[in-house]
């Protein structure tokens, strides 16, 4: 999945992934090849984070659901989150595999590409939008204890999310409507593309980075602030609960993570295209690399949020052990019947 906010000859190109930031740059046949020939350790490397993504997210839900009498509305944005990152693990990162480990050029359909193409684009808008509704959850909580109990429902909660998922998808569909654009394989590249018609890609693209990278990244960035300040303040004067204290470091750990596997792609990204290193090759594919950090991020959530939290470490651990088990039973069952 190409991250590249580029220009064809006769198009705007923008990427079904690259919600991080935006840009555009002037580029021929000869400089788009972005990526080329094999990388295996590479390729090994986005299967096992694939991997380790899924099987970490999937047993911090299933302890979510075994703590689902608690009712605490963090449960339910991290909830939201870790199946952001499972989708991550199952079609995001493996999307990037065929060119890792083959030379065929003819990898994937329109249709495929198309809807991998939608998908990582709403999981990446969901990622920063799912840790704004973490910051502000956890500020109000602090700051307004009283009032957060009777404003800040599940059902509310569940809404907000929703309504978020809602505004993802439509931007993220929004490229294949009729006259738009769509999502395109580029076989000189083996990745996917985002296509926007030349007349409406400025409109789309302002409207996009407006809505859904800097107002998210900005509201992060002033209610973590916040939130710190706040957690001294009460600090200062007594009045500092334990529980939300905690649970304010755990989401300050959450952002810490996500700004940092973020900021090595955008710094990359940024340089190449403040610099005009379009077809800089090796460039290019550090700044491949460089992605991959940003879907490290998936991996991160869980372990921060499971190693800070005694009940559900407790609970994660032991899906650990059953799954382990039922894995060793089947194992014994079949080397018995063969």
């Amino acid at each position: 999945m190409c991250i590249l906010y580029m220009y064809d000859h006769s198009s705007h190109l923008t990427s079904a992934a690259d919600h991080v930031t935006m840009h555009s740059s002037p580029m021929t046949e000869e400089s788009e090849m972005i990526f080329t020939g094999l990388d295996p350790f590479l390729g090994v490397f986005s299967a096992a984070l694939s991997i380790s993504i899924v099987a970490s997210n999937g047993a911090l839900i299933v302890g979510i659901w075994r703590l689902r009498k608690r009712k605490l509305n963090t449960h339910i944005l991290v909830l939201f989150l870790a199946i952001n990152d499972i989708v991550v693990g199952l079609v995001v990162i493996p999307n990037l595999l065929p060119p890792l480990f083959s030379n065929r050029q003819n990898l994937m359909s329109e249709a495929w590409c198309a809807t991998t193409g939608i998908v990582t684009s709403v999981t990446v808008t969901m990622s920063v939008v799912m840790v704004m509704h973490l910051t502000i959850d956890r500020f109000v909580a602090v700051r307004y204890p009283v009032r957060y109990r009777h404003f800040c429902t599940r059902g509310r909660m569940v809404g907000i999310i929703g309504v978020t998922w809602l505004g993802a998808i439509f931007f993220s569909i929004f490229p294949v409507l009729p006259g738009f654009g769509g999502y395109r394989f580029k076989k000189s590249v083996c990745l996917c593309l985002k296509q926007i018609g030349q007349e409406r890609s400025g409109t789309f693209s302002n409207i996009y980075n407006a809505l859904c990278v800097a107002f998210p990244m900005m509201m992060v960035v002033t209610f973590s602030c916040a939130m710190i300040l706040e957690l001294r303040r009460k600090s200062s004067v007594g009045k500092s609960n334990h529980a939300r204290r905690a649970a304010c470091i755990t989401t300050l750990m959450i952002v810490g993570a996500y700004m940092l596997c973020v900021l090595p792609y955008t710094a990359t990204f940024i340089a190449k295209n403040t610099l005009h290193q379009v077809d800089n090759v090796p460039l290019s594919n550090v700044l491949l690399y460089c992605l991959l950090t940003t879907y490290c991020n998936s991996l991160l959530n869980p372990i921060i949020y499971v190693s800070r939290s005694s009940r559900m470490k407790h609970e994660v651990l032991a899906v650990a052990k059953e799954t382990s088990s039922i894995v060793l039973f089947l194992s014994k069952t079949t080397n018995t019947s063969t």
